[in-house]
């Protein structure tokens, strides 16, 4: 079994634009997800000096 897993931020376009890159990984690659999960947490980016929400999301296959 092995896992791809997707960051990104917990914004509702940000989620949108996790959702499109996932489903055209899973195209892309031909995977038949097994089990999937996501996890919500804080994350610093680049050159912000605070954290900020993220959203985690594993796809194992």
């Amino acid at each position: 079994m092995r896992v791809q897993t997707f960051v990104g931020k917990a914004g509702v376009e940000a989620l949108r634009q996790m959702d499109e890159h996932i489903n055209a990984w899973l195209e892309d690659n031909h995977v038949e997800p097994k089990f999937v999960k996501q996890c919500f947490g804080y994350g610093r980016h680049h050159d912000v000096s605070s954290d900020e929400p993220v959203v985690l999301v594993s796809v194992w296959y």
